[in-house]
């Protein structure tokens, strides 16, 4: 295989190639003109990858626990996993079993085929700008499209951004910028901080272009107020504070709790999770801003035949199953489901949706519809921005409002208003199932958090950890905060570390772009041993998905 083409092969989709049986061995050279706005607004659909790093983010991250290690009484179970890379990821290993779903080969591949889709539009683009058409809204699109799939590359496979200088030593990813006319193209990896400017350069070049006018459906495209959650996220991780406010007030207005997601009484709507999940991803809901299909068998995991990593036992307990700054019994208005409540559980929004290609095979695509960006958690990056900036009030007010809307889907409940008096005393320092040692400073000199305002921010990583779940942003926060994770593996109970300035917080790239010649993530520490599942799933995702819609969930 010619050098690197895992870059190239969405754009010979982009350019109407009929056959790609020997593509790999010649520059293509029949390719379909990309010369009307009309065209160019039917090859944006296809910028947006159809990969998922949920998976990977969660499995890495606390959200998850070993269900073969032995619980606080001793008992452990022995359930098989869905595919060797669970194992391999859940360890910190090198992901080598699987190019499939969810894998970082999906992951890499999915991204760039999505920036090739994106330099081919904006090529045409400019021709046809040359011409006096005007493509503003085109291009913005284009233009934060490419800057979002960097975003979530670089933040898979590189180290959090430390600041402009420390990330310059910390290898990135390619940042592509030109549609694809050779077949091996020279591909090198940038810095995080390199990569973090190509980011900054689009989303200012292309945000203010953003258009809603031409979309059937705004949700499923960068409209414009996902374009400004995107920018408030990315300046929240890159520490610009006033450009996370200005980005977040875009978003959600001049008064914020009226824009929310609001969950709802799910006792009385609804009683399985197939109805609950089209409230989750409710195009219509003014709280969800990005909607994305991708391709991911996540949710099979958490069948109880496959689920030896689950969301269970702490992860659940300090997350949804207990009290919090201003809730008690539990966190309001989100069902977790389960099978068994001893094996885990999950919330809906997880849920999948199964395409059948061929219902007499049986065969067909398993579908999870990605909350990429939402007002709540703009609302979050928000009260994060205003802490450091000195202005407790306002976070206070931010958190409070998040939590008033999902006390609005408990009709059970009274609501408590949270209060800077409750925060403080919540998340102090003995409330290490909240409170997890941060090591900012560490990984940056210039990034303190300071003691008056730590407990604002456990409170604020605290509520992104419930209001993320199951999406893999946890992992994230976790990498830009330094915060050390222990997995218990295995049977025995092998205990693993991510220290704070771990290798392998970097996930490593796909071997299938390794061998091609890109420069790999260091590893100077050894593989951890795997105590190995049972077994693995040997079903196909129909029985699976059949199996899912069949068996009988409950809410606890």
């Amino acid at each position: 295989m010619k050098k690197y083409i895992y870059l190239l092969f969405l754009i010979v989709l982009a350019y109407g190639l009929n056959s790609c049986a020997d593509f790999l061995d010649k520059v293509p050279d029949s390719r379909t003109t990309i010369d009307s706005k009309k065209k160019i607004r039917l090859l944006l659909v296809s910028a947006y990858s159809d990969s998922n790093y949920s998976m990977l983010g969660e499995i890495s991250s606390d959200n998850m626990i070993d269900n073969n290690s032995p619980d606080a009484t001793g008992f452990a179970y022995q359930k098989a996993t869905l595919s060797k890379q669970y194992d391999e990821a859940f360890a910190w290993n090198d992901v080598v079993s699987s190019i499939e779903e969810d894998s970082p080969y999906s992951i890499w591949d999915g991204c760039y085929k999505a920036i090739a889709v994106d330099n081919a539009a904006l090529d045409a683009i400019a021709k046809l700008e040359a011409e006096g058409v005007d493509m503003n809204a085109e291009k913005g699109e284009a233009l934060i499209s490419r800057a979002y799939h960097h975003f979530v590359l670089v933040n898979v496979f590189g180290q959090a951004y430390k600041d402009n200088e420390l990330s310059k030593t910390d290898l990135g990813v390619p940042y592509a910028t030109k549609p694809e006319t050779v077949v091996s193209g020279n591909y090198k990896r940038l810095s995080v901080a390199e990569v973090y400017q190509n980011i900054k350069n689009d989303i200012d070049a292309g945000i203010d272009l953003v258009s809603d006018e031409y979309y059937t459906v705004p949700k499923y495209h960068f409209n414009q107020k996902a374009a400004h959650a995107f920018a408030a996220r990315f300046y929240l991780y890159m520490r610009d504070y006033d450009k996370v406010i200005y980005h977040a007030n875009k978003v959600l207005g001049s008064n914020a709790s009226t824009v929310l997601f609001k969950t709802y009484d799910t006792n009385v709507k609804t009683a399985y999770p197939t109805s609950e999940i089209y409230e989750w991803i409710d195009a219509t809901d003014q709280g969800n801003l990005l909607l994305m299909s991708t391709l991911s068998t996540f949710f099979f995991s958490f069948f109880k035949d496959y689920c030896r990593y689950a969301f269970n036992r702490d992860a659940r307990t300090y997350t949804f199953k207990s009290s919090g700054p201003n809730w008690s019994d539990g966190f309001p208005g989100v069902s977790v489901w389960s099978w068994d409540s001893n094996l885990g559980g999950f919330v809906a929004k997880l849920y999948y949706f199964f395409e059948f290609t061929d219902k007499n095979a049986g065969i067909g695509y398993v579908h999870g519809i990605k909350r990429e960006f939402t007002t709540n958690e703009t609302l979050l990056c928000r009260a994060e921005a205003y802490l450091y900036k000195g202005n407790k009030a306002a976070a206070v007010a931010d958190l409070n409002a998040w939590t008033q809307a999902y006390y609005a889907g408990a009709p059970t409940k009274t609501p408590v208003e949270l209060t800077a008096a409750k925060i403080e005393s919540f998340y102090n320092a003995s409330a290490t199932n909240y409170v997890k040692p941060l090591n900012t400073s560490q990984m940056s000199p210039s990034f303190i958090v300071s003691p008056d305002i730590e407990p604002y921010i456990q409170c604020v990583l605290h509520f992104r950890r419930i209001e993320t779940i199951h999406d893999g942003l946890r992992w994230f926060d976790l990498k830009r905060y330094g915060i050390e994770i222990t997995h218990k593996i295995g049977a025995d109970a092998t205990t693993s570390i991510l220290k704070w300035n771990d290798e392998r917080r970097a996930i490593q790239l796909p071997q299938e772009v390794i061998i091609a010649g890109m420069t790999a993530n260091p590893r100077t520490s050894g593989q951890t041993a795997i105590q190995q599942s049972p077994g693995y799933c040997t079903e196909t995702k129909a029985v699976l998905a059949k199996k899912g819609s069949s068996e009988t969930m409950t809410k606890n």
